[in-house]
């Protein structure tokens, strides 16, 4: 009997090492997935093929592409992060990425309405699990009700965001200073880990990037059958990185009294750009090399998504297997704990396990048996929702860019003025619970109640509203026409 239970010991700490060691494997290929996908887009957005990713063109898109992207990948924490990669590899801007990063945090509560469709077998039961399931949706419906107008209507009369986007940038200001638009000025240590491996696929030319992301010169007329190009000394100085022989035998300086009031004018710079920087590759080692910049930006992108999206299930598997079961002893003492520390119950959860969907999956059947009680369901569902934004922070770090970081502030920034508007004042925080608790009751007498629900919430509803705004941005008037119907 000793024997084998110092067998099963020695089995035991091994599943626990080997699981340890596949979460540290699936980490670093989560670095490495980030890492391809910033190289991926930044070929593909600087020979103008990014605009191929983005629907987001307007807030109300970004929510519902937002919303979309979650459902399809059953993580908030991967759509977020691959929209901090986006931020960084500058094909979407701060402003464009907040409404996706809203319908994210949407999004990712369509799984716990999932779970609790398992009760339908119990009235009771089911009532309690789909009233629990859906306070994550009501606070982040509600959140995003009250939040994104208020940042679409500021971003109108300020001409640059709202108040999420000015909050995050003083922050991401404090901590990196001014600027604004540089890079951080230290680097990135998991960036420097994982980059050896992503060279091995994709190496960009981040000179040919910089002198692209400059445009084609203006071309500006100084009289009869003369033309003249003004080239500032940045642009100059990209030129001379990507094409040094080129810029010094190619380049024609103005003469006479043809001049410019800044920069340095230039004759031919326009077919200068055209045959040395417009030509220029930015994927210049790895085996995508050959592919060419569309196509192997193209392959890149579509392998780090399945990296990513594969690295992060696996990851969040071996956390929930290694760490839930001592997190359910947590959460059946939160019940009676004060309401804020049962929010750093769900922070602290979901820090570990690197998934809300995977905390608030695992707090719906407590709730349908009767253990949770709804209005203690709450307070650990924010702290979850705070607990995720660590992972966009994560990604943040990774990237290492000032949009990146500015963008992971947004939603950290998105679950705190939530739970400052709906948690702490009990008639407001009554609203969410109603709200729940409404949907729990009709569940019990309708048992399609949740199917209908998630169906036309998280799919239909979206999927219209996004076809109806891409519609407006082709033709107001069909918009209108479509939107009447």
């Amino acid at each position: 009997m000793a024997e084998e239970k110092e067998q099963s010991a020695g089995v035991f700490a091994l599943l626990v090492t080997l699981k340890i060691l596949g979460v540290l494997l699936s980490l670093y290929l989560f670095l490495f997935g980030l890492d391809l996908m910033g190289g991926s887009f930044s070929a593909l957005g600087s020979k103008g093929a990014g605009n191929l990713f983005t629907f987001s063109d307007n807030p109300i898109a970004g929510l519902m592409v937002g919303i979309l992207a979650t459902v399809l990948v059953q993580s908030s924490s991967t759509s977020t992060s691959i929209v901090v990669g986006l931020v960084g590899a500058d094909v979407l801007s701060v402003t464009q990425a907040i409404p996706i990063i809203m319908g994210a945090n949407i999004g990712t509560s369509v799984t716990n309405s999932i779970v609790s469709m398992a009760h339908a077998g119990d009235r009771l039961e089911l009532e309690r699990a789909f009233s629990g399931a859906t306070v994550h949706d009501m606070f982040n419906m509600l959140s995003v009700l009250t939040l994104l107008p208020l940042e679409i209507i500021i971003s109108a009369i300020t001409g640059e965001g709202g108040l999420l986007y000015f909050i995050s940038k003083g922050l991401t200001d404090a901590i990196i200073g001014g600027g604004g638009e540089s890079d951080l000025r230290f680097p990135s240590p998991t960036k420097e880990i994982v980059s050896p491996f992503t060279k091995l696929f994709l190496s960009k030319d981040k000179n040919t990037i910089k002198a692209l992301s400059f445009g084609a010169p203006e071309a500006l007329s100084c009289g009869s059958d003369c033309t003249k190009y003004c080239v500032s000394s940045d642009m100059s100085k990209a030129w001379k990185k990507v094409a040094k022989e080129a810029y010094a035998s190619f380049l024609v300086a103005c003469s006479g009294t043809t001049t410019c009031d800044s920069g340095t004018c230039y004759t031919n710079a326009g077919e200068f750009f055209d045959e040395n920087i417009k030509t220029g590759r930015t994927i210049k080692g790895g085996f995508l090399k050959d592919a060419g910049d569309v196509a192997g930006g193209i392959i890149g992108l579509i392998l780090s998504l399945l990296v990513l999206c594969g690295a992060l299930i696996v990851m969040v598997k071996l956390l929930h297997s290694l760490v839930m079961g001592q997190a359910k002893k947590v959460i059946m003492k939160g019940t009676q704990m004060n309401d804020y520390l049962a929010i750093l119950v769900g922070l602290g959860i979901t820090i570990i396990v690197q998934s809300s969907s995977v905390t608030t999956s695992a707090l719906t059947p407590l709730v349908g048996i009767g253990v949770l009680p709804v209005h203690k369901m709450l307070p650990m569902t924010l702290g979850a929702n705070i607990g995720t934004t660590f992972t966009s922070m994560f990604a943040a770090l990774a990237v290492m860019k000032y949009g990146s970081l500015q963008i992971a502030f947004c939603h950290l920034l998105f679950n705190l003025t939530g739970i400052l508007i709906w948690f702490p004042v009990p008639v407001m925080r009554r609203v969410v619970l109603r709200a729940a608790c409404t949907l729990g009751f009709y569940a019990s007498y309708w048992r399609l109640v949740p199917l209908i629900y998630i169906l036309v919430m998280f799919v239909a509803v979206p999927g219209i509203c996004l076809l109806i705004s891409l519609l407006y941005s082709a033709s107001v008037a069909g918009g209108v026409v479509v939107t009447l119907l």
